[in-house]
């Protein structure tokens, strides 16, 4: 019976969570962003942000689904690395389980410094919205947590 409570609870009380993770090519020349949200709450985010139906699992729907993403990703995340902003290129997006994967990438063509991020994905729509992030550029490994309302975070690599 106490199972089933802790099921109904979770059922009640959802958790709304992205992870995402800026690491730095082998080769040293672009950022890749992987972005791993649970698939259901991108579809409901794109849904109200663009109107419309939204199946991210239905293959056949993989090329209206990549523009509403990278549109979505290109309004709502924003990179500045040395000073300098990046949309990021969008590369795509898989389904895994119950995660989208999005892929981004931003090429650098300096030693990476300092990173700035703007990161509202989810935030209209879940009010409790956490965004966690890791980082690996240079060797140096980092992370956070920005909690809805909070988009703003800047990692500085010495």
């Amino acid at each position: 019976m106490q199972f089933i409570y802790i099921l109904l609870l979770f059922w009640i009380h959802p958790f709304y969570v992205s992870v995402t993770t800026l690491e730095q090519s082998k080769d040293k020349s672009s950022i890749e962003i992987t972005s791993r949200i649970f698939y259901d709450d991108l579809e409901v985010a794109l849904k109200e942000a663009f109107g419309g139906k939204v199946d991210l699992k239905n293959s056949q729907h993989t090329d209206r689904n990549n523009v509403l993403i990278k549109r979505y990703f290109q309004e709502n995340f924003l990179i500045k690395v040395n000073e300098k902003l990046s949309k990021g290129e969008y590369l795509g997006f898989t389904i895994e389980g119950e995660a989208a994967w999005c892929f981004l990438e931003i090429k650098v063509n300096e030693p990476v410094k300092k990173i700035e991020i703007s990161n509202k994905v989810l935030y209209d729509s879940f009010k409790e919205q956490i965004n966690i992030f890791h980082l690996n550029i240079n060797g140096v490994k980092k992370s956070t947590k920005l909690q809805n309302p909070e988009s703003f975070v800047i990692f500085e690599i010495h």
